[in-house]
C-alpha cells in the first residue's frame, strides 16, 4: 500500500535554488529545478515534468525511469517540439528499442530524443548554464550530474582597477576576463560509496548536493553494501569532504520512520555537517 505522506511531492528552496520533487527508495524519484529548466530523473513522469525539455536520467531502475515513455508520449500529445533525455551510453540502445516499440503501439512518432551522455561529458543548455555527467557506483550503469553556472570574471591583474582602465585594455586587445564555472547543484543518482572517489571535486563544492542516502540504521549497513546504496555512516566518515551549502539526503527507506531518520542523522553526523544537512522528508 502507498505511504502517501512519504510519497507526496515536496517543494522548497535550498541554497537559493527552488526544487520540487519526490524521492522514496524503491517507489519513485524525480527532481525539478524550475529556474534551471531541467530535471533529474523522471519517476512516473508527473505532469509538471512534461514541459521540461532537458531531462537527465541517472539510471534505468523503474522507480527513477518508469515514466520515460510517457514523457515522450505526452510531449507529442501536447505538441511540444524537441526535448532530450540524456543518460548512460550503455543503456541508450535498449531505451531506443523500448521507445520504438511504444511508437509502434501508439501508432505515432515521438519528437523527443534520448541521447547518450558519457561520464565526463558536458552539455551547454544555454550560454550561462551547463551540465556535466560523472560516474556513479551502482549495480547497473549509472550517472550523477552537476549543473554549473558560467560567469565571466576579471583576470587577477585587472581586479581592483577602474572601469575605464579595464575598457581601455580591452580595446587594445588585451585579455581582461575569463570564463569561470560556478557549481550550482549536483545530483548523485543511486550510488554506493565508490562515488566519493569517482565524482569530481566540484560535486562537493556545489551550493546544493542532492545525495542518495537510503539507509540510516546500523542494521541496514550490510543491506546498503549489498544493493549499492549509501548509508549515513559512510557519509559521516567523510564529513570533511562536503563544502556544500546544503546537503539534501534523498531516496530514504520506508523501513525507517521519518522521526527516527532525523534522530539518526543528528546522532551520526558531526555537528558541522548536520547543521547543513536536510533529509528530503515531509514535515
Amino acid at each position: 500500500m502507498a505511504d502517501e505522506p512519504r510519497e507526496r511531492v515536496l517543494s522548497a528552496t535550498f541554497a537559493g535554488l527552488p526544487l520540487r520533487g519526490a524521492s522514496t527508495a524503491g517507489r519513485e524519484t524525480w527532481f525539478h529545478l524550475p529556474t534551471l529548466r531541467l530535471a533529474f530523473d523522471v519517476g512516473r513522469a508527473p505532469t509538471e515534468l512534461i514541459p521540461v525539455a532537458h531531462l537527465f536520467l541517472s539510471h534505468a531502475h523503474l522507480d527513477h525511469a518508469s515514466g520515460l515513455a510517457y514523457w515522450f508520449s505526452q510531449r507529442r500529445l501536447h505538441r511540444m517540439p524537441g526535448g532530450v533525455a540524456r543518460t548512460h551510453p550503455d543503456t541508450v540502445p535498449l531505451w531506443r528499442e523500448i521507445l520504438a516499440r511504444h511508437e509502434r503501439l501508439e501508432g505515432v512518432g515521438y519528437d523527443a530524443r534520448i541521447e547518450p551522455m558519457a561520464p565526463g561529458e558536458t552539455v551547454l543548455l544555454r550560454r550561462d548554464l551547463g551540465v556535466t555527467a560523472f560516474p556513479a557506483d551502482h549495480r547497473v550503469p549509472a550517472l550523477g550530474f552537476l549543473a554549473f553556472e558560467i560567469r565571466r570574471r576579471l583576470v587577477p591583474s585587472f581586479q581592483g582597477l577602474g572601469l575605464d582602465e579595464v575598457r581601455a585594455a580591452a580595446s587594445r586587445g588585451e585579455t581582461v576576463s575569463r570564463e569561470v564555472s560556478v557549481p550550482l547543484v549536483a545530483f548523485s543518482g543511486d550510488t554506493a560509496a565508490g562515488l566519493f572517489d569517482l565524482a569530481p571535486p566540484e560535486v562537493f563544492r556545489a551550493k546544493l548536493l542532492i545525495l542518495e542516502c537510503s539507509f540510516v540504521e546500523e542494521r541496514d549497513a550490510d543491506r546498503s553494501r549489498e544493493w549499492k546504496h549509501l548509508h549515513v555512516g559512510e557519509i559521516a566518515e567523510r564529513a570533511d569532504l562536503f563544502e556544500n551549502e546544503v546537503l539534501l539526503l534523498t531516496h530514504l527507506t520506508l523501513r525507517t520512520p521519518p522521526d527516527e531518520i532525523r534522530r539518526e542523522l543528528k546522532r551520526r553526523l558531526p555537528p558541522r555537517l548536520a547543521a547543513r544537512t536536510v533529509p528530503f522528508l515531509p514535515g
